[in-house]
Formats: structure tokens, sequence, C-alpha cells
């Protein structure tokens, strides 16, 4: 018998063969048990599903009506702070934050009491410059963030 002869007999066919190759499956861990050992208890949460598509939450949003309309006043209410952003003082013009509107009154987040002071001097003259750039707003409230 030749070299090659040997080494093509002494091979075995089929499934035997991959057993052979990948090592005996009952000896390799399962993918359940390799998660475990990396201190999972169990398998990791995939991305979530909405109707078996993965859905950006904007798009989600628009889907349901209740939550489009949170979205809508959201996107309002930051439409409000833009157009008031240039009246405001330089230091004020990152810590103020927009809030809730409900009709005609639209509330603004403050970081402490003193740009609060200095805020409630200015509040006609902002309510002033929304309404002539198409907004409805009677008053302006301020709250200080986090209270």
């Amino acid at each position: 018998m030749t070299q090659t002869q040997r080494t093509t007999s002494s091979q075995p066919t089929g499934q035997d063969s991959d057993a052979q190759t990948l090592g005996n499956t009952s000896r390799r861990p399962s993918a359940l048990s390799a998660y475990r050992a990396l201190g999972y208890s169990k398998v990791p949460y995939s991305a979530p599903l909405l109707r078996g598509k993965p859905q950006l939450a904007a798009k989600a949003l628009s889907n349901a009506p209740i939550l489009s309309q949170l979205l809508e006043l959201s996107r309002d209410s930051e439409q409000r702070l833009y157009a008031v952003k240039s009246l405001l003082p330089p230091p004020f013009r990152e810590s103020v934050k927009s809030s809730t509107l409900d009709g005609d009154t639209w509330c603004l987040l403050v970081p402490n009491n003193s740009v609060m002071a200095k805020l409630k001097q200015m509040l006609p003259s902002l309510a002033a410059h929304l309404r002539s750039k198409g907004f409805r707003v009677q008053t302006i409230r301020l709250k200080i963030e986090g209270k």
C-alpha cells in the first residue's frame, strides 16, 4: 500500500470526519454556558422590537397618537427656546432649558436663583418677542431645575 492510499483510507468519511475535526460536540460548551462562564445569568438582551422590526424612537413616537402630541409639544417648546436664545445674556444661553408648554403658558428651567432673578426682569420682552415671531404665549414661568 502506498503512502497516499494509507492517508485516504485512514480518514473517516461523512459525519465522523466533521465530528473529529470540530471535536466531540458533547464536550463543547453551549453558547448559554459560555455566557454563564462570563458572568451572565441569562443570554444578553437584544434591541427591542416593535411589531417584529426595530424602529427609531422618533418613528415609534410619531406612530402613536398620544405620544405624537407630546413630541409635537416638545418640538414647539424647543423652537420657542431657540427663538429667544439670542435675547438671553451669553452666560445664560447654555444653562436655560425649555420645559412644559400648556396652552398659552410656557415654562423655562433655570439652574439657580440668580439666573431666575435676572430672567424675571426680561420676561415681558421675551414674551413680546415670541408673539412677534408668531408663537401664542401669554405667560412665561420660571422654575429652578431639580426642584
